[in-house]
Formats: structure tokens, sequence, C-alpha cells
């Protein structure tokens, strides 16, 4: 079986299929391919660094998102496998982390068409488009970027459908309870988020007067 190809039909036999016969390198390589897909253009209309070479800034790009993603992978899977218990789970951390990256596999066939962004727009790419770029180049890549946005939701769409039914094998229940525990962690970041959010908005009216 060939997960990046086979999770697209069989996503819980894949998932099967690599806790079943891979390791966590496996595991960590998918991370690394997903990375590099999504973190190539994730400085896109940040103008981050202007002054650097397009190749540091997709290198910077790149490392700072492998970097945030194996945090985020050990926080969340930490917390599937908690909330997950908490609903009648079995699961555990480990198999959590193996499996975890593998619903991040359709984000890497964003790949070749984000090196083509890159191919197409250089610099441009990564400039305030608002501020900085000519009303032709401004055109075209924001059109560009909205279908490729479009493309990126839609695969985000389907790496949570995977992740859930992963969840649920891990855990050794239903994919709608796998569902379910991936909204607990989100309302539980909505939590945090909401308060820290409207100090920082009540921080910034108060300065202003």
């Amino acid at each position: 079986m060939k997960p990046l190809i086979s999770i697209w039909t069989q996503p819980k036999q894949t998932i099967r299929y690599v806790l079943e016969y891979k390791t966590w390198s496996y595991s960590f390589f998918i991370l690394f391919l997903t990375s590099v897909s999504v973190g190539m253009t994730s400085f896109t209309e940040t103008d981050f660094l202007p002054d650097l070479s397009l190749p540091v800034i997709i290198l910077l790009s790149i490392v700072s998102s492998f970097i945030g993603t194996i945090i985020s992978l050990f926080i969340s899977s930490a917390l599937y496998t908690w909330v997950g218990k908490w609903l009648g789970g079995k699961g555990n951390f480990k198999d959590m982390v193996q499996m975890s990256p593998i619903a991040s596999i359709p984000m890497i066939w964003m790949m070749p068409i984000n090196l083509l962004l890159v191919i197409i727009f250089g610099k441009n790419l990564f400039v305030d488009m608002m501020n900085n770029a000519d009303a032709d180049v401004f055109g075209t890549l924001s059109t560009t970027l909205m279908i490729t946005n479009f493309l990126t939701f839609s695969l985000g769409i389907f790496s949570t459908v995977i992740l859930s039914k992963g969840i649920g094998i891990v855990h050794q229940f239903s994919s709608w309870r796998g569902f379910g525990t991936i909204m607990i962690v989100v309302g539980f970041f909505l939590v945090l988020l909401v308060p820290i959010v409207l100090l920082l908005t009540f921080s910034l009216f108060a300065n202003t007067f």
C-alpha cells in the first residue's frame, strides 16, 4: 500500500497500515513533506524580511513551518489522546503521534502548485500587495491566491475527515466521536483565545484615547 495515494480512497485502511507497518520516522517524513508544501508560501503577502533573497525567505518559511508543525503535533496529539479517553477511548499518545501526520497527506499534493506560484511570482508573492505591488501583478496574484486558498481549504476539510477517522481508529471508537474529539479541542483553544483577543482589543482602544 502506498499511503500518499491510498489515503484518497482508503483512509481507514491506510491509517491502519501505517500504524501496523510503519515507524515514527515515516510519519515525521510525511510531516516534513507537508511543511515543505505548505511552508514555502506561508509568508505570502506578509512583507516579512523583504530585503532577504527569495531562496532565504522560502528556507525560513519551510523551517519555521516544520518547527511549528512539530510543536503542534505533540500538543494536539496529547489533547486528542486525553479528550478521546475522556470520551471512552482506549488509544495512547504514541499511536496518536504516529497517526496524526497521515491526515496531512492531502496538503502534500499542493506542493507542485505552490512551487509554481513561487516560480511565476517570485518575491512578489511575499510582499504586501495592498501597498507595494503594481496593479497588473496585484490583480493576477489576487485571483490566483483566491483559487489556491480555496483548494487549500477544501483539502483541509478532507484532512479533518481523515483525522476524525484516525482518532477513531486509535481510540477504537467511531469516526464521529473522533470528530467530536477534534471539536472539543478546538473549543478549548477558542475559550483560551477569546479572552486574549478581548484583552488585546481593550488595550488597543485604551492606548488610542
